[in-house]
């Protein structure tokens, strides 16, 4: 049996916008490969009828698709010379492929860069995008060649008067606005649904009634989490606003029987991260019809996944949306009354649809990379449909996860550990810790490449789920004023059970981990000497410089720590790591992306200079071109050097 490489995941098959046509016989989903040389990632769609798949079409390096009819599919693409200088000068070039005939054409120029399209049932396109104030010149024939031409005179400076300034992943925000508009392709003309002054994002688009539900904010300069709903109704072409008391977060909505509901939380009673309930919508008035409090997304974490599907779907009058419960995602149904849980198997959920009456997904299941199932909701049960990875697990060692579970502050917690292959306990081994980010995702039973290619080499890899994550309901995910107690606690218990279990030399164990799995990283080594080596990723030393500095920092931080600058700052750097950065003596290895504006990179500067100057042994590894997302969709070379950067650290301190 082979032995899994550190760069083996250059060559795996990452699954993702699994997607049916509008009469739910047909589907697609994309399937994507790293390029190593071309340092990018390249993408093929592929048709699914239930029976069998095909591959039909090389999208190159952009997997934006869309169904435009039943036998019709639209994607980004530029082909010819002029067609690359017209997206450079902000417009969107979008093909045509007949999925009949396999005939390609060109469908459209937009005259901006879209986000996404909805084709309507009247033959008018439903457009969204992100402009600024300035950037609607572009709908105006006289005016675009000048504003363009000024945009590259701009490119050396940024100018900004609202917070957050930028964004991790999208740059610097340039005072942008979602936005959408109505595209008649007859016409060639664009009708804007809102104001520009306005932010709307859609969160629901109802395929039987033609409406468009978004939720809306008029920007005041800082980040707001209580936004009005408006419902735009393009057979009428005819905009309401349907619920406008800002009371509440909203992040879902559902029509059934002609009833709206919406998933929304008061960040009253656990803050940022606390779990939505059901509300109905009647007359502009919310009203609590479910208490739910459990997560209502896919939290379980993993770097063996590239882009993503839809989780939430209406199908006859009945809303169903993924949630994380324990170590797993799960599928729940709500029909307006009750909440049920239609799907639970050990494992990811990544994306579903509904097809000619059965349902299937693409997942993370049975120790696997992801592949495509056949779904039984009676049964909870997966049929195994593709093979698009099945030489790993056919040809490789892939450790099986041992299942620990164990008491602490009060709950039940769930751990897990990798062993290496003819693994044999009268042998000491090294091992690795790995901490999940968030702290609000977790760790399941599932494939995570970077752990199994570490028991691969020898090591003991082991990782759980301390409280803060999302797993057991808004009580367990609290750790507001909190970090660095009983998450820190949690995880120091459960390796005094790892290495007392296991076959461990306890002098060569090493940590490392990922944003809040940075965090603490860092919190560990200046809290404890037990680990021989430590690599802390895109991570948080400081809350005080983080509240300033971060996309997110002037709400996460003040939530998280409880405190902030201006009100208790004493509590707020008796959290960061900094303030004990003269305990540490445990060699550090810093990895940080030059662009994560999640976790900023001074972040790990103000550490490594800390430690630096005291004379412990450190490293720090800047990547350029990078965010805080490098791990799971990074340029290959960048995740390539993270790996091996991480691997080398540990090697030549623990073996």
């Amino acid at each position: 049996m082979k032995e899994l490489q550190l760069n083996d995941f250059l060559d795996y098959n990452y699954l993702a916008q699994l997607n049916t046509n509008p009469s739910k016989k047909c589907a697609a989903f994309i399937r994507s490969k790293a390029r190593l040389d071309e340092n990018d990632y390249d993408h093929n769609l592929y048709l699914f009828d239930g029976d069998s798949y095909k591959n039909i079409l090389n999208l190159g390096q952009d997997s934006r698709y869309y169904w435009e009819s039943d036998t019709s599919i639209l994607f980004h693409n530029a082909k010819l010379d002029k067609e690359k200088d017209l997206v450079k000068n902000k417009n969107t070039v979008i093909y045509r492929y007949n999925i009949k005939n396999g005939e390609i054409e060109h469908a459209y120029t937009f005259k901006f860069p879209i986000s996404s399209l909805k084709v309507l049932d009247n033959g008018k396109i439903l457009l969204t995008g992100s402009l600024n104030e300035d950037d609607h010149q572009l709908f105006d024939d006289e005016k675009r060649g000048d504003y363009i031409a000024s945009l590259t005179k701009q490119a050396n400076y940024e100018v900004f008067e609202e917070v957050p300034f930028y964004f991790n992943g999208g740059g610097f925000t340039k005072a942008k606005r979602g936005q959408a508009f109505i595209y008649d392709p007859k016409k060639e003309s664009y009708e804007s649904i809102v104001s520009k002054d306005l932010d709307i994002s859609m969160i629901r688009f109802d395929d039987e009634t033609q409406i468009a539900y978004f939720v809306k904010e008029t920007p005041i300069g800082q980040p707001q989490f209580t936004p009005d709903l408006i419902a735009y109704d393009t057979k009428n072409e005819k905009l309401d606003e349907i619920y406008s008391k800002q009371e509440v977060s909203i992040s879902k909505l559902a029509v059934l029987n002609g009833k709206t509901f919406v998933f929304a939380n008061d960040r009253k009673t656990t803050g940022l991260n606390q779990n939505s309930d059901i509300y109905l919508l009647e007359s502009g008035s919310l009203t609590k019809v479910k208490d739910f409090g459990l997560s209502g997304w896919n939290s379980v974490g993993s770097d063996a996944r590239l882009g993503g599907s839809i989780s939430d779907r209406v199908i006859d009058d009945v809303f169903y949306f993924a949630g994380t419960y324990h170590d797993r995602s799960v599928l729940y149904s709500f029909d307006g009354e009750n909440i049920e849980t239609v799907f639970d198997v050990r494992g990811s959920l990544d994306g579903w649809v509904y097809l000619d009456g059965t349902h299937y997904g693409i997942g993370l299941y049975e120790n696997r990379l992801q592949e495509l199932y056949e779904l039984d909701f009676d049964k909870k049960t997966i049929a195994l449909l593709s093979d698009f990875n099945s030489k790993y697990w056919k040809e490789c060692y892939i450790a099986k996860p041992e299942h620990i579970e164990y008491e602490s502050n009060g709950d039940m917690l769930d751990g897990w550990v990798l062993l290496p292959k003819d693994y044999d306990a009268s042998k000491k081994y090294p091992a690795i810790l790995d901490i999940h980010g968030g702290p609000k995702t977790i760790y399941g039973d599932i494939f995570y490449h970077e752990m199994q290619a570490w028991a691969n080499m020898g090591y003991v890899v082991f990782f759980t789920n301390p409280h803060g994550g999302d797993a057991y309901g808004n009580d367990f995910s609290d750790i507001r004023g909190k970090y660095g107690t009983i998450d820190y606690e949690d995880i120091m218990t459960f390796t005094d059970i790892v290495l007392d279990k296991y076959a461990i030399d306890p002098k060569k164990v090493g940590v490392t981990g990922g944003s809040y799995g940075g965090f603490m990283t860092n919190w560990i080594v200046s809290h404890t000497d037990r680990f021989a080596a430590a690599a802390t990723q895109r991570c948080i030393s400081n809350w005080v410089s983080f509240y300033g500095t971060s996309d997110i920092g002037v709400y996460f931080g003040v939530d998280q720590t409880a405190s902030s600058p201006f009100d208790n700052i004493e509590q707020m750097w008796e959290q960061s790591p900094l303030k004990h950065a003269q305990n540490i003596k445990t060699p550090l290895l810093f990895i940080h992306s030059e662009e994560d504006y999640r976790c900023p990179i001074e972040q790990g500067m103000q550490l490594f200079t800390a430690i630096k100057v005291n004379g412990v042994e450190t490293r720090f590894v800047w990547i350029r071109g990078e965010n805080h997302d490098l791990s799971r969709s990074g340029r290959p070379q960048s995740r390539v050097k993270r790996l091996e950067e991480i691997t080398n650290w540990m090697n030549s301190h623990l073996k």
